[in-house]
């Protein structure tokens, strides 16, 4: 809303430095009428050009809501059985872990970089 007033304010500034430079400069009426003539196709193709670009953001914006809007609900019921499968999931990498390093033999030379992997791993998650 402030940008809009701030918008007529500076509308109306430039409006007075027109009308003063018109009048120091004793233009007569076909001048004047050219000079508002150019000025209206510019302000014509300045307002073309600033609300093309609005409108196509607008419809992008409103391609991206509707394409949520079409995507399926996630429901509480869902998102817990997601939870729990992330768990089960979990609980059978470690315990895959475990079974290997109980069938890994004590004298293995990459023990050290399964261990330092392992590690790894462990801080990404």
């Amino acid at each position: 809303m402030i940008d809009f007033y701030q918008e007529q304010v500076l509308t109306v500034k430039q409006r007075l430095l027109d009308a003063k430079k018109i009048s120091t400069q004793n233009l007569g009426p076909d001048k004047m009428l050219e000079n508002l003539r150019n000025d209206t196709r510019k302000n014509r193709e300045l307002n073309n050009e600033i609300l093309g670009r609005e409108l196509n953001d607008k419809r992008e914006r409103l391609q991206r809501i509707e394409l949520l809007l079409q995507e399926p609900m996630t429901t509480q019921s869902e998102l817990e059985r997601l939870t729990n499968d992330v768990k089960r999931l979990q609980k059978d990498c470690m315990v895959l872990d475990d079974k290997l390093k109980q069938n890994a033999p004590q004298d293995d030379k990459l023990a050290i970089f399964k261990s330092q992997a392992a590690m790894l791993i462990k801080k990404k998650e």
